[in-house]
């Protein structure tokens, strides 16, 4: 009776297994006629890419929409070894990648990167391959497409007196140095990229003479607008700053964009205190009867660091949007003497920027060495129809130690602030903690709405008649970089 039911239990157990092995064979089975690969976009495009740089890392995804495994022939760029693609797949590396087995259902990723080669052209050109898959004898083929430029690079170079061509970007690679004594003068229509933490240090005299058609920008020398860690167009840090050494003096900056700047320095640059900024500005030891940094109608945005740092210098703004940087948007310490008019600073906080500690604006009569020590200086400041606005408590602060004076005129801002100002500061008709209704501070547009407090609520300044758009400011001047319409 033991061995009767031990036969009947065996014989479907062994079928089972039969079936089951029969089912893993055909499913280990590849294709050897016809089947199909699927891509996961229509064309993989890279943006522009200077040449003798290569891209940032793009990807597309092969799957294998089939249940049987297949054997792919190959992966390739169609011009062989004359592509400006690199290809790496699973972890091997080249123009061509043979013998690949794929499982039913499941698919693999193909990392690609192009460099390309400097041709005559001035003005982007296109660099076009194709991925190409055989299977079975047959090519599956999507396109790869990229954006090439012709640049002037400035590599670690020390600059004499010169003024940039408007014809190719500039790329500043490591840093570059204008010389003391020599004036550098970049035009409208010129194009700047810095690469990572580089900067451009300025011991002589930085000119930027851009135009309300035209400004001069500033940024990263990534352009791919997407990659891993998303929108790389508005990620902070991508470059270093733009450094004025004690030395330097009368520089001018006109309708300029600085923009994802601020990163930290691996290198710093002799014996400065170089912190992540997207504008340090040294102690003033000139002196001239001009500040030492005049920007006018120019925008810093995206900054990883400060906005505008300074050390015990002179600096005046006009007309100029300060926003969204991970450090103060403007801060100033050890003194100095700051003119700040009709500008707008403040940060909310972005995707990859937090906005939880610094403030918007600080100015300091003193640098902190330690917790009890600390260097004092003098500080002379006004600010006059600004908007210093964000997301915390308190966004503007003002603080005097002893050893200095101290002496703040704040006329016609509009401010957040959530404690009293201190003797030294004059404060005359000041709008306090009143959301100024930017149309959508979230997509840079700090423009206000009608029904704004700070719709005429500012000051005349005959020096200043129009906006940061270059719309007239009139009898009834709003407070801010922008004119409510």
């Amino acid at each position: 009776m033991h061995f009767k039911n031990l036969k009947n239990w065996f014989l479907p157990v062994s079928i089972c297994i039969l079936l089951g092995f029969l089912s893993s064979c055909r499913k280990d089975k590849a294709l050897t006629t016809g089947g199909e690969v699927v891509f996961s976009v229509d064309t993989l495009m890279f943006d522009t890419v200077f040449t003798a740089q290569g891209s940032a890392t793009r990807k597309v995804k092969i799957y294998n929409p089939q249940k049987e495994k297949l054997n792919i022939t190959s992966i390739r760029m169609r011009k062989g070894a004359n592509s400006a693609y690199r290809l790496n797949i699973n972890g091997i590396a080249g123009t061509e990648v043979k013998d690949v087995e794929l499982a039913g259902q499941d698919s693999v990723w193909v990392f690609a990167a192009v460099t390309v080669d400097p041709t005559d052209e001035n003005s982007p050109f296109v660099e076009n391959d194709e991925l190409v898959v055989t299977l079975n004898g047959k090519e599956f083929a999507i396109p790869f497409i990229a954006y090439g430029q012709n640049a002037y690079y400035i590599v670690d170079s020390v600059l004499q007196t010169q003024t940039w061509l408007t014809d190719k970007p500039y790329v500043i690679i490591r840093n570059a140095l204008v010389d003391e004594g020599q004036t550098l003068t970049i035009p409208a229509g010129a194009r700047v990229y810095v690469h990572q933490d580089s900067r451009l240090f300025v011991a002589g005299t930085l000119k930027i003479n851009g135009t309300k058609t035209d400004s001069v920008v500033f940024q990263g020398d990534r352009l791919d607008p997407l990659v891993w860690i998303g929108d790389y167009i508005d990620l902070p840090g991508q470059w270093g700053g733009i450094y004025f050494l004690q030395q330097s003096y009368n520089n001018e900056i006109n309708y300029a964009v600085f923009k994802n700047g601020g990163a930290p320095t691996a290198n710093p640059f002799g014996e400065g205190n170089i912190q992540g900024a997207t504008i340090q500005v040294d102690p003033d030891t000139v002196q001239s009867a001009t500040p030492k940094l005049r920007l006018k109608n120019t925008v810093i945005r995206s900054s990883l660091g400060y906005g505008i740092l300074a050390y015990k210098s002179s600096v005046t703004a006009e007309n100029c949007r300060i926003v969204e940087c991970g450090a103060e948007c403007v801060a100033a310490f050890q003194g100095g003497k700051y003119n700040f008019t009709y500008c707008t600073i403040g940060t909310f906080g972005r995707q990859y920027l937090a906005h939880s500690d610094n403030i918007s604006m600080a100015l300091l009569n003193y640098y902190p060495i330690s917790q009890s020590e600390y260097i004092s200086g003098n500080l002379d400041a006004t600010i006059t129809n600004c908007i210093v606005y964000g997301s915390l408590e308190n966004e503007a602060l003002f603080l005097e130690r002893s050893g200095a004076t101290m002496a703040v005129t704040l006329n016609h801002n509009l401010l957040k602030v959530s404690e009293p100002f201190g003797s030294f500061v004059v404060d005359n008709n000041n709008i306090k903690n009143q959301d100024p209704m930017y149309v959508d501070q979230a997509k840079d547009d700090y423009h206000l709405q009608a029904g704004s407090p700070a719709a005429s609520a500012g000051v005349v300044i005959p020096s200043i008649s129009s906006d940061l758009d270059g719309m007239p400011r009139g009898t009834s001047p709003s407070i801010g970089c922008f004119q409510v319409q």
